[in-house]
């Protein structure tokens, strides 16, 4: 069933229009009406009170996905964002789609999926800017976690309608909103956070109890000082090569991590020569920071203020200010001088006795570079032009995308001759690879003028002999091939068979020249080590591998229950190039946090035993070199810099390991090399996948 909201007429009830209009002042451009929906829906209600309300609002309950509030308004032109307030009742988290749809189109344009921290009211707004699809991830607003956009363009004139759609979580019988305030705004509005208490003074969530929960700052200093003494007088394991490869393969030695092809599987080879499986830990960092969107502070029941914690406030990669609670938590139990050695200490001895083999991706490098474990690095400030084409898709065909690939690549020349690296990520998950899109025929939709649109132009010349040969083949009714760089055309890819079929060929030639410039200009750096990729999100479209050519290492990242085997084998068969698996996890809701994370089971038994059949079936493939979970500490209850708060970490924000996980991952690693020399079957009993919570 939907359930419609009405915007014809404005508010009839003279205090609920008083308390709106006191919201938003005169930022608002319209209130919606919520009186004619709870007269006409059966699972709507409109209520005096509602949590953490100070008027009226809508209680949806709701089972089905299909069940929507539908927004439809003639003044949208007219505003720069949609608001409203949002109260999710459970104990975990949970999220709702708001979806966008054109005049005369049944299916969605565009959606965004927008996560909710439990019992809290939250303020949402979606600036109307985001329909042009150019952002993939929105921007922070006080207490609300993470939102993904996801869709194509849609210009303003052509709205229809939003509908805002709850996302079942299957943990409750019906998931329970409340809304009100919702309104067309043209500005941003203030944000009022409620005194509520959801974090305690050591980054655990306050809201429930677990086994193994840190229940004071004493248990925390004996429980971590443990650990140390632990690391202190362990054994190193001699059954591998001193960089984690097997001795029961052997190659020739180069000094280098290299890859090689035996006639029946892809190896890496690790500098000595030996055979190697890159066992990964993404983010072995001392802690994952929270985001502490301004107006947020009520939520804390502490925050570090005094100059011996520091080192856990700090300021992200978007200038925007953060606390650290375990890098907290580390400091009082070792103090300000000790805690990051002894941190290290702890962790080199954890990820050794874990059998990893890698630090992966977004590590302390600082620290563990040095440390006789090998790494990859993540290349920071990829390449890219003042005009992008398509969200962060250069304009690569210009003179300035070849100026900056070089200066690019020189951030790799310390690293050159260093054995302990294996290889280099190109960069992580280009938002232009977010979806199937035909790069050129989105080119053609704004920024006129640009070197790319030259490079098409002349490219369509040497096909066609001339404009009219392309009108008839494009119907379409172009002066020029000119007009093809100074004029902008929509959704172009539609006008014929053939438009579609040239610019979806010449996508494929835009993402092999974004690719093989800076590519080129890295292996000038460094011949030395392996260029891995991007690290795609997901082979999302054909054009991903026009770029293999260039990779030594294919990289994507793969949430599933296990890799992705069918893109590893096809990355095989249209590049001849072995994968590695950049990223991967599981979560459960059974300790601490809110939220599961992209792939969910019900316990932390579960989350190893998912974790053993992934790696060990990925091991299994002849294609496949590495396997590297994301991540060490899990992610911050209140969100890191996105919005992100999922329970995927090997340990908690007390540094305390989730052992029960630990011996999946344990003995999967002890196992991989004996698959991949066909000495033993992979493990292979799934674990009951439950809906995830995740944004």
């Amino acid at each position: 069933m939907a359930f419609i909201l009405c915007s014809g007429a404005l508010l009839t009830s003279a205090s609920y229009a008083a308390q709106s209009d006191s919201v938003y002042g005169d930022k608002t451009v319209q209130l919606f009406d919520l009186d004619p929906l709870a007269a006409q829906q059966k699972n709507t209600i409109l209520v005096d009170e509602a949590p953490q309300f100070t008027g009226p609002a809508l209680k949806i309950s709701t089972d089905n996905e299909n069940d929507f509030i539908e927004l439809r308004s003639e003044k949208w032109s007219q505003a720069k964002c949609l608001a409203f307030d949002i109260y999710y009742d459970a104990e975990h988290s949970g999220s709702f789609y708001l979806r966008a749809f054109a005049k005369g189109q049944k299916g969605e344009s565009l959606h965004a999926n927008i996560g909710l921290l439990p019992r809290i009211k939250t303020r949402v707004t979606f600036p109307l800017s985001y329909l042009n699809a150019q952002s993939v991830f929105m921007r922070r607003d006080p207490a609300r976690l993470k939102g993904v956009i996801f869709g194509k363009r849609l210009p303003i004139e052509e709205l229809d309608h939003f509908a805002i759609a709850a996302k079942l979580t299957e943990r409750e019988p019906q998931e329970v909103f409340y809304i009100s305030n919702i309104a067309l705004l043209n500005g941003d509005p203030e944000f009022e956070v409620p005194d509520v208490k959801l974090v305690d003074e050591m980054g655990q969530s306050t809201l429930k109890d677990w086994p193994g929960k840190t229940p004071n700052i004493q248990a925390l200093k004996e429980q971590l000082q443990t650990a140390l003494h632990e690391a202190r007088i362990a054994s190193p394991s001699t059954k591998l090569s001193p960089y984690g490869g097997t001795f029961k393969k052997q190659f020739d030695a180069s000094g280098f991590f290299r890859v090689e092809h035996d006639g029946t599987r892809w190896w890496m080879v690790d500098p000595d020569g030996c055979g190697f499986f890159s066992m990964g830990l993404d983010c072995v960092n001392p802690g994952d920071a929270t985001y502490i969107v301004p107006g947020m502070d009520p939520l804390f029941q502490w925050l570090p203020d005094t100059p011996e914690f520091d080192p856990s406030n700090s300021r992200n990669w978007k200038a925007s200010p953060t606390v650290n609670f375990p890098i907290a938590n580390l400091i009082r139990a070792f103090g300000t001088q000790d805690w990051k050695y002894h941190w290290r200490t702890i962790t080199l001895h954890r990820l050794r006795s874990w059998g990893f083999n890698t630090i992966g991706n977004w590590s302390d490098l600082n620290s563990m570079r040095g440390q006789q474990i090998p790494y990859v690095l993540p290349l920071n400030g990829f390449p890219g032009t003042k005009t992008a084409l398509f969200r962060d898709f250069p304009d690569v065909y210009s003179e300035e995308y070849k100026v900056n690939s070089v200066r690019f690549a020189r951030g790799l020349a310390s690293y050159k001759d260093d054995p302990w690296l294996i290889g280099y990520f190109m960069r992580n998950e280009p938002e232009w690879g977010f979806g199937s899109f035909n790069l050129a025929s989105e080119m053609l939709e704004a920024n006129p003028g640009t070197a790319t649109r030259k490079a098409l132009a002349e490219y369509l010349k040497g096909i066609y002999t001339d404009v009219e040969a392309l009108n008839k083949a494009w119907e379409t009714d172009l002066k020029s091939f000119n007009d093809l760089i100074e004029k902008n055309f929509r959704r172009m890819q539609d006008r014929s068979k053939k438009a579609s079929q040239d610019l979806w060929d010449f996508s494929g030639q835009m993402v092999s020249t974004y690719v093989s410039i800076p590519a080129a200009e890295l292996r000038k750096v460094d011949p030395n080590h392996l260029n891995l990729g991007m690290r795609y999100a997901w082979i999302s479209s054909d054009l991903l591998y026009k770029a293999g050519e260039n990779f030594d290492v294919f990289s994507i990242n793969s949430y599933e229950y296990l890799p992705s085997l069918e893109s590893v084998d096809e990355i095989a068969k249209r590049c001849n190039k072995p994968t590695m698996i950049g990223e991967f996890h599981f979560g459960a809701l059974d300790k601490g946090m809110s939220s599961t994370g992209l792939k969910a089971v019900a316990t932390q038994k579960d989350r190893g035993l998912a974790y053993r059949r992934y790696v060990e079936r990925g091991a299994a493939n002849p294609n496949l070199l590495g396997t590297h979970y994301f991540i060490l500490n899990d992610q911050s209850y209140l969100g890191r810099f996105d919005g992100e708060n999922y329970q995927i970490g090997l340990v908690d924000t007390a540094h305390t390991p989730y052992t029960d996980m630990i011996e999946g991952v344990i003995e999967a690693h002890s196992n991989v090399y004996d698959i991949m020399l066909g000495e033993k079957k992979p493990y292979d009993i799934p674990v009951k996948a439950l809906k995830p919570i995740s944004f």
